[in-house]
């Protein structure tokens, strides 16, 4: 009877050791993971996370295979040992984790910013934030005001006699919002005609007038009658996204963009400024 007891007491902290086993596994897979899931990627393409993904399974099965071994003969507490086990860990998945601007301190430090700093938001600000990749605050931007789901950018820059274009003249962006241009160019003079469903501005570059046509809301409407176009492909099919039109020795050259993506964090964001603000 005490031989069947012992061997059941042998069974039952055999069984607990395997699942605390396994649920460390679990934890540290999950949480850089999940993560990983909730920002952006730091890195370009993600190439980062081809490098990072084994190195957060080979530390969780390293930390598994760690405490299912020495959990038996450590002389101290088990916990003390688990938590000594986790907090090695979660070291190592950061201190391996794809370092950049969107690592989650850094973006936690930007929400402060951002939200501090929500009052005193305008509408032209989505240029700037669009430049600098600042995600946050082109989320409070969007949640603040009715702005479109598209951003243009105009460059004006010299062909040089390669043919390459590096020496910009001129830049500035716009938006079109309610039937009315916001800009950061207080020299734009421009025409918005809802009836032709288009959108051109004017300019003089070295004594040489020029009119730039685009369509709206079809951006690339006259395409056809521009120097160069290019697109992308999108859940609704193609989609225009830059226009070039070659004056001379000018060109110009109009980019549209999309600024706001959401990604777990932008929404965690929005939902605080829905309690805040």
């Amino acid at each position: 009877m005490r031989q069947l007891k012992r061997r059941h007491n042998k069974t039952q902290t055999m069984n607990k050791k395997r699942v605390t086993t396994i649920l460390i596994f679990l934890f540290c897979v999950t949480i850089p993971i999940l993560t990983l899931s909730l920002f952006p990627t730091p890195c370009g393409y993600g190439l980062c996370l081809l490098i990072y993904y084994p190195i957060i399974f080979f530390v969780g099965g390293l930390s598994a295979w760690t405490y299912n071994k020495f959990s038996d003969k450590i002389k101290f507490s088990k916990i003390i040992f688990l938590i000594i086990i986790l907090v090695f860990d979660l070291t190592l998945l950061t201190y391996f984790y794809p370092k950049g601007e969107y690592f989650p301190t850094n973006q936690l430090s930007v929400a402060r910013q951002v939200s501090s700093n929500y009052d005193n938001l305008q509408p032209v600000d989505i240029f700037k934030a669009t430049e600098d990749r600042n995600i946050l605050m082109i989320t409070a931007l969007y949640y603040k005001f009715n702005l479109p789901t598209e951003t243009y950018s105009v460059r004006y820059c010299f062909i040089d006699t390669n043919g390459s274009c590096d020496t910009i003249h001129k830049e500035f962006n716009y938006f079109i919002s309610d039937n009315k241009v916001v800009t950061n160019n207080s020299d734009f003079h421009y025409d918005l005609d809802l009836k032709e469903g288009s959108f051109s501005f004017t300019d003089t570059v070295e004594n040489q007038d020029f009119t730039f046509k685009v369509g709206y809301t079809d951006f690339g409407k006259y395409r056809k009658d521009l120097t160069n176009s290019s697109s992308d492909l999108s859940d609704k099919g193609e989609r225009i996204t830059g226009l070039v039109k070659d004056i001379g020795t000018l060109r110009v050259i109009v980019d549209e963009t999309q600024p706001k993506f959401e990604y777990g964090f932008t929404r965690l964001f929005e939902k605080y400024l829905s309690l805040t603000k």
